[in-house]
């Protein structure tokens, strides 16, 4: 199927449930920023920035919605639709927040939102078609401005991230009561 020229933009309604689904999943931007920290304990800071007055100052911020992205595939790997869409949505407010608080306007941070977005679209559609038993069309990530082989990545990616993780709980024998 061909790619659509399915283009979402942020809403501000989307504020609303992504707030929901932060307070759900994590307790709010507290539990969000411990989830994925931007501040590592093991970075050498200061060596290659001298000049930076507080080396704890991140030098970029994007734990939180890389996190929320690689969290949203695991989901989306394992048909957890509804859970993907709003780790999606989520991701894509942390975006929209960065745009509008530092002022990008470069194409790249605007593909990204636009990126989460499409995704969030997709999988609330799956989690609707999946809640239906399964009946009717099944979405194709087409009719949201996806390739198959962006989703293909996508599942791959979570899938990979679960049993590597599955394999260290198993190996470290952390799945035995």
């Amino acid at each position: 199927m061909n790619q659509t020229e399915f283009e979402p933009t942020w809403d501000e309604a989307y504020a609303e449930s992504a707030s929901s689904c932060l307070e759900l999943y994590f307790g709010g931007f507290g539990g969000l920023t411990s989830a994925f920290p931007c501040m590592r304990d093991d970075y050498p800071w200061a060596e290659h920035r001298p000049d930076v007055p507080d080396s704890r100052i991140p030098a970029k911020n994007n734990t939180e919605y890389h996190g929320l992205e690689s969290h949203a595939g695991q989901y989306h790997s394992v048909a957890m639709y509804e859970e993907a869409g709003h780790h999606w949505l989520m991701a894509a407010w942390c975006r929209h927040i960065d745009i509008t608080t530092h002022g990008f306007s470069e194409s790249g941070h605007l593909r990204a939102l636009s990126f989460c977005l499409k995704n969030y679209a997709f999988n609330e559609a799956l989690h609707v078609w999946s809640k239906a038993g399964g009946h009717g069309a099944l979405p194709e990530p087409a009719e949201f401005g996806l390739t198959d082989q962006q989703v293909d990545r996508i599942e791959t990616q979570g899938a990979r991230i679960l049993d590597e993780a599955h394999s260290k709980s198993t190996r470290d024998g952390l799945d035995r009561p």
